[in-house]
């Protein structure tokens, strides 16, 4: 990555391409910052031109495999017996979630509603708009850090 004319594909789907540049950046799915007015892509401490290609689709294809709408939450992990918490994948890192009412999530559930902070919040469930209420234990968190810590709660 980083030589002029490279196109590369961000998890949001959208598409760039480096302009003017040659750099060896060899890594597989880094970090990146990109400001599009600027035309500018940060890197590990490295800053390259770039330019859009294709924007970011309506729909993209969650970590878990299932297309959905870039908003979107997928219930990806329900564990009987493990005091109501589950994991869900977001648009931005997964969340530890705990059920507090109304519909029992499952595997596969969309959560429609605002999560993106802790604490109570009352949500739906994409089949057929059943309701439930949900405790945002975490938020944000890598796939490892949300594995660990739903293992911490469930084990």
């Amino acid at each position: 990555m980083g030589k002029h004319n490279e196109a590369f594909r961000l998890d949001d789907g959208s598409i760039w391409k480096v302009q003017f540049e040659y750099e060896y950046l060899y890594e597989y799915y880094p970090r990146v910052t990109i400001c599009p007015d600027e035309g500018k892509l940060a890197i590990k401490g490295k800053i390259l031109n770039v330019t859009a290609v294709a924007p970011s689709p309506e729909v993209r294809p969650s970590r878990s495999g299932k297309a959905r709408s870039a908003g979107e939450i997928v219930v990806v992990a329900v564990q009987s017996g493990c005091h109501d918490y589950f994991l869900a994948d977001g648009p931005s890192g997964y969340y530890l979630l705990e059920w507090y009412g109304g519909h029992s999530p499952s595997v596969g559930d969309i959560i429609i509603g605002d999560v993106k902070g802790y604490g109570m919040r009352d949500v739906l469930y994409s089949n057929g708009g059943s309701q439930g209420r949900v405790y945002v234990d975490d938020y944000l968190l890598s796939r490892t850090s949300a594995l660990e810590k739903y293992a911490a709660k469930c084990g």
